[in-house]
């Protein structure tokens, strides 16, 4: 029997095909043929060797031949014309197999109003991964990543699962996906494409010490105070501004989630030393770290202390 691969025509370009894997996809689910992977919600943000995540949700599409994910617990494969959902801050791994000497599969991700399209290809005569990536800028980002993390709880094993509400979900998040690559056919200025390919860098490398204004402007082939510049005009946000409120994004949704350290946080998230994260982190939220995540627990605490059931006021 032959491989199983996706029958895609020849595309004049990576989003034309892209596009048109989300079309098939589509009509796979309307035929109820479709596969859809999930690894377990569990080992959030946890570090392992060998192992990375992401701090939002990722969707990828098999093509041709098969990745391999593996995470702390647990591994799934992914074959051609298969989908899975890689939820924000679970540790993982994906190993490429060939087949008839290629590999290719879509990856999407998104952040701060861009969606990143990648197409990942290794082919047997090459060595290492290409990859063509594409951005569009959306106010739709967070959208999509809500309905890849409410897939992601529905099919909970803890929980029954609801395939219905996932299956609605699917359609709605690749027929979102679909309308944002079509209202992008008008092309984006130089300057605007590289300002997302820096927000995408920022969102890569937030965890590392090393990300700075210079490292970016280094990466991107120009001056500091160009990219800064260029940044500013673009977004009316210093680059070093925006790079310092993901940081804190990221930490307040550790500092909620998580049971991690007030250091442990500033040192995931790129800060050199806890002082400095502390002294960040109240400038942009005019909260101590601390304070923050009291207030957060406190406010948990009144929800749970509210009554379940509420009952109409008698006549």
């Amino acid at each position: 029997m032959a491989p199983k691969r996706l029958k895609l025509r020849a595309a004049a370009s990576t989003i034309a095909l892209i596009e048109e894997v989300l079309l098939l996809q589509l009509q796979q689910i309307e035929r109820s043929t479709y596969v859809l992977r999930f690894p377990p919600l569990r080992d959030y943000v946890m570090e392992a060797a060998g192992l990375h995540f992401h701090f939002s949700p990722e969707f990828v599409i098999g093509l041709t031949g098969a990745s391999q994910f593996h995470f702390i617990h647990d591994e799934f494969s992914l074959a051609a014309c298969e989908m899975a959902v890689i939820p924000a801050g679970i540790p993982h791994r994906e190993l490429p197999r060939m087949s008839a000497g290629v590999f290719q599969n879509v990856v999407v991700s998104v952040y701060n109003q861009t969606v990143c399209l990648q197409l990942q290809s290794q082919h047997s005569t090459r060595e290492g991964m290409q990859v063509d990536q594409c951005y569009l800028d959306s106010p739709k980002f967070a959208l999509l990543a809500a309905y890849l993390n409410e897939m992601a709880e529905f099919h909970n094993p803890h929980g029954a699962e609801q395939p219905l509400g996932i299956k609605g979900l699917l359609l709605a998040y690749l027929d979102t996906l679909r309308s944002i690559i079509i209202q992008s056919r008008k092309a984006p200025t130089i300057e605007k494409l590289k300002i997302s390919q820096v927000k995408k860098l920022v969102q890569e490398h937030l965890g590392s010490s090393s990300l700075s204004v210079r490292w970016l402007a280094e990466l991107m082939h120009c001056s500091p105070d160009y990219l800064s510049h260029l940044f500013h005009i673009e977004t009316q946000e210093y680059l070093a501004s925006y790079i310092n409120r993901q940081r804190v994004d990221a930490a307040m949704e550790l500092l909620k989630t998580s049971a991690l350290t007030i250091s442990e946080i500033a040192f995931g998230v790129g800060f050199e030393s806890p002082a400095y994260f502390s002294q960040v982190f109240k400038q942009v939220t005019f909260k101590t770290p601390q304070d923050y995540r009291r207030s957060v627990e406190r406010s948990y605490v009144e929800l749970e202390g509210r009554p379940k059931t509420i009952f109409a006021k008698p006549e």
